[in-house]
C-alpha cells in the first residue's frame, strides 16, 4: 500500500491500493499490516489512517510508516490527531525538505504526542465518531443535491445526457 491510498479523511482507498515487489520474507513480516496499526505518509503532504481488518494482508510500501501503540493507546485517536491541523503543524518541523518535505523514522520517534486518560480518550472516540457520520451523511446529502440540481436542468431546459 502506497501513499496514494490513504484519504484526506483518514480512511484507507482500497482502489488505490497498487501491488509491490518485496525483497524477502523478513521484509513482507516487518511490512504487514494488521487491523488497529496506524498508516502515516513519510513524504508529502503528510496523512493518517487507520487500518482495519481489510487491511490485513496488504504490506506498507517504503513511503509510508507502520504506527502500532502499546496498551491504553486508541489508534483510531492517534490516526485523528496525525491528521488534523495540530498533528499536520508537530510533524512540519521534524521534516526535511521543502518542496516535498520527508520524514525519518529517527525524526519521528522524536514526535511528542498528547495522551489522554482511557475514559478521555473514550469520550473523544465517541465525538470523533459522530462527527464522521455526520461528515459521511453531508457527503451523501451533497451528492443527492447534486443529482437534484442536474435532473431539474434536464427536465426544465430540455438537457439529456
Amino acid at each position: 500500500m502506497g501513499i496514494k491510498a490513504l484519504r484526506e479523511d483518514g480512511t484507507v482507498d482500497f482502489d488505490a491500493v497498487e501491488e509491490l515487489a518485496a525483497r524477502n520474507e523478513r521484509d513482507i513480516e516487518r511490512a504487514r499490516i494488521h487491523a488497529g496499526d496506524v498508516l502515516l505518509s513519510m513524504r508529502g503532504n503528510f496523512r493518517a489512517a487507520l487500518a482495519d481488518k481489510k487491511c490485513e494482508s496488504l504490506l506498507i510500501s517504503q513511503n509510508l510508516a507502520l504506527l502500532r501503540f502499546r496498551e491504553g493507546i486508541d489508534p483510531g485517536l492517534m490516526a485523528a490527531y496525525l491528521t488534523s491541523q495540530q498533528g499536520r503543524d508537530a510533524l512540519t518541523p521534524l521534516a526535511r525538505g521543502r518542496a516535498v518535505p520527508v520524514l525519518s523514522l529517527a525524526a519521528l520517534e522524536t514526535l511528542e504526542v498528547p495522551v489522554l486518560s482511557e475514559e478521555a480518550q473514550g469520550r473523544l472516540a465517541a465525538c470523533l465518531a459522530a462527527c464522521r457520520e455526520y461528515e459521511a451523511l453531508a457527503r451523501t446529502e451533497a451528492d443527492l443535491v447534486d443529482t437534484i440540481k442536474e435532473a431539474l436542468i434536464a427536465e426544465h431546459l430540455g438537457v439529456r445526457r
